[in-house]
């Protein structure tokens, strides 16, 4: 490749995953269609919500109660509608709105999340299995929900439950190892336990008073030998 073209060629974006709490933002999604009650759906359970258009949905108009509905023809003027935004969703059936949207927007410092494209906010592919989250992203959506569908397949309930042994056992650690990189040894030596893995299928009581041997190293002969169970395979 000429220096010239790789001077012209655009700068590859390199987007940062992260867990954002938008519950005291505002996303404005413009346009009422099929598209933006999609967008709705997605973004009404985490951050408030204002949809602006001339019309809406039906499914929109049920929504009500959880968001905002702005009548309002696009074409005389959106920009007023952008006070206050965090982020914005170009969403109408007309193209160039949509990128005069994204334009002034990005002038303002507003993040946009496009709906044929990337920009400063992509949405992933999404496992959530309370209190576990996963997200995954690819340039292509079909190999995200393929990864996705896999990763479902492997989450048990027996995660779930080791990630509210960890949360639960936290406080107690920090009560008592004061040095961080001697908790996170702890922690890791529970989550190499198969013992505590196995209890977790049996007794959630019993995985915890197990968990919480490798903390209190002295409680770790109270534990009755009858209780973990022989020969049970760790469930993935």
């Amino acid at each position: 490749m000429a220096k010239s073209d790789r001077k012209d060629a655009k700068p590859e974006r390199r987007l940062l995953p992260l867990l954002l709490d938008l519950n005291s933002k505002l996303t404005v999604i413009f346009g009422g269609g099929s598209v933006g009650e999609r967008k709705a759906r997605l973004f009404s359970g985490y951050t408030q919500v204002k949809v602006v258009s001339l019309d809406f949905t039906r499914g929109l108009e049920e929504m009500r109660n959880d968001l905002e509905l702005i009548h309002a023809d696009l074409f005389h003027g959106f920009e007023k509608y952008l006070q206050d935004a965090f982020m914005v969703v170009p969403a109408t059936n007309d193209s160039k709105l949509n990128q005069a949207i994204e334009i002034e927007a990005s002038k303002r410092g507003i993040l946009v999340n496009r709906v044929d494209g990337v920009a400063d906010v992509v949405v992933p592919s999404l496992i959530r299995k309370d209190p576990i989250t996963i997200a995954i992203s690819t340039e292509s959506p079909a190999l995200s929900k393929y990864i996705r569908l896999q990763l479902e397949r492997e989450l048990t309930g027996n995660y779930q439950a080791m990630a509210k042994l960890l949360s639960d056992i936290r406080p107690e650690l920090k009560r008592s190892i004061s040095l961080q990189k001697e908790r996170a040894r702890i922690i890791w030596e529970i989550l190499e336990d198969e013992v505590v893995w196995s209890l977790l299928d049996i007794s959630y009581e019993k995985a915890y008073m197990r968990a919480r041997s490798h903390v209190c190293l002295d409680e770790r002969d109270s534990l009755d030998a009858g209780d973990p169970p022989q020969g049970l395979d760790r469930r993935n």
